[in-house]
């Protein structure tokens, strides 16, 4: 199959409703204490940028600075047979660019400012290099590049030569590659709350999804490539009939008007869980075929109404929002996930043990969590934090294995792609205006920091 053609799955003309008051769910609570607040002086004088670049060792093997404000987001591949890294950035000077990273007897960079002249931030960027075949013509290769002033331009990831731009949403949230060959795209509006599904080869519109009461926050196809997932400011978490574009059912999940972050699926093919973090602090994990939330893992300590202000009834602390999800790979052969969130802390989940927290991972005060990727095959977690600092976790035990510096504020985005014998690339994006491109080894994984 070349990957265009998008399964058959009939959906319900009227989508059914899951209501938090009306399933049944495990609800996790976390016995951590709060963190204590920080001084706001101590804050700022410890986040100073010019501060921390007098201290900052530079672990990074390559920093890329082509941009010259901050840098949104990244999409990386490892081709591990020419041993060449393919990163795409964009960021707030309304810029996109093309990196290749050589892997040789010494690391080389090419680095191909993309041609489009963007009027706003470039927020998104996906590359659909590990989905396609042998063969091309059959699965054609793509760098897709979104960005808030509502255009969506297709490039060829290998020369970085502009091969086509699509009519869309405005403010482009989200692009994800349909991952049966890669030809087909999925792109989400933070504005109007549409999600948008295109056949590449043709330039075409296949369908547009319509529902999400406010904007979309992330998307992507299920595993399998037989769904399309959405979730959203508005506090639900949407699944989609791709070829007729119905409604299939709807969960929502929010408290007290809590908007959805963040999403993660399962990359077993046959799995049909969803991870979904929230502004409120919980995260939930939802199974998509039985319409039904299994678990809601409290990430953030609930909200002392005795110290709420007066007036902030019904409005979330951004405090407790976790800000990134995810699952433990299947190769792992673990039912473990994770949480990150602006509260400082990573958490391991196990849902063998009804979704018991194993681990806390606190990154100190004031330094919330932005990112987490796992290593495609060992038991380790990433996480990028407001701090600057990498970071990478024994997900077995909950201890810090090293810290990767060299970033100077936020990072916003964050990559991990396995090398040979098990080690990992890690690119990471920040607002210090640079991408930095991390190694290492399978023998120095585990070593202490």
């Amino acid at each position: 199959k070349d990957g265009s053609e998008m399964p058959t799955e009939e959906g319900d003309e009227n989508p059914a409703f899951v209501n938090m008051d009306d399933v049944v769910e495990v609800q996790i609570q976390d016995n951590d204490e709060p963190m204590e607040d920080v001084d706001d002086n101590e804050e700022e004088k410890m986040n100073s940028e010019e501060e921390r670049a007098e201290v900052v060792e530079e672990m990074a093997k390559v920093v890329l600075d082509s941009h010259n404000d901050s840098v949104y987001c990244i999409a990386s591949h490892f081709d591990r047979s020419s041993n060449v890294l393919y990163n795409i950035s964009g960021g707030g000077d309304d810029k996109a660019f093309l990196h290749k990273v050589s892997k040789t007897e010494s690391t080389t960079t090419e680095t191909i400012p993309l041609s489009y002249k963007h009027t706003d931030s470039v927020s998104c960027a996906a590359l659909n290099l590990p989905f396609v075949s042998a063969d091309l013509s059959k699965t054609p290769i793509y760098a897709a590049v979104g960005a808030y002033d509502g255009t969506i331009i297709i490039y060829d990831p290998i020369s970085g030569t502009k091969l086509k731009d699509l009519e869309g949403p405005n403010d482009i949230e989200f692009v994800s590659f349909h991952p049966k060959g890669g030809s087909v795209l999925l792109a989400g509006s933070s504005d109007d709350g549409t999600v948008w599904m295109y056949h590449l080869p043709t330039s075409k519109c296949m369908q547009v999804f319509v529902g999400h009461e406010s904007g979309v926050t992330a998307g992507t196809f299920t595993p399998d490539g037989k769904s399309v997932l959405s979730c959203g400011s508005d506090g639900t978490l949407r699944v989609w009939a791709p070829r007729t574009g119905v409604g299939k059912f709807v969960f929502r999940l929010g408290t007290k008007g809590a908007g959805l972050t963040c999403m993660a699926t399962n990359d077993n093919p046959d799995s049909h869980l969803v991870l979904v973090g929230a502004e409120d602090g919980i995260a939930h994990i939802c199974h998509i075929a039985s319409k039904k939330v299994i678990a809601s893992l409290q990430h953030a300590a609930e909200e002392n109404s005795e110290n709420q202000k007066e007036g902030d009834e019904g409005m979330e602390n951004p405090s407790r929002s976790v800000e990134t999800v995810g699952f433990a790979p299947s190769a792992l052969n673990l039912n473990w996930c994770a949480t990150g969130g602006i509260d400082g802390n990573l958490k391991i989940w196990d849902l063998n043990s009804n979704g018991a927290c194993r681990h806390t991972c606190r990154h100190g005060s004031g330094n919330g969590v932005t990112n987490l990727q796992w290593h495609p095959v060992h038991p380790i977690v990433f996480t990028g934090a407001t701090d600057g600092t990498i970071r990478i976790w024994d997900a077995r035990n909950g201890t810090l294995i090293k810290a990767l510096t060299g970033h100077t504020a936020l990072i916003n985005d964050l990559t991990v792609d396995a090398t040979e014998g098990g080690g990992a690339i890690i690119v990471s994006a920040s607002d210090d205006n640079s991408v930095r491109v991390f190694e290492i080894n399978s023998e120095n994984i585990f070593a202490n920091p």
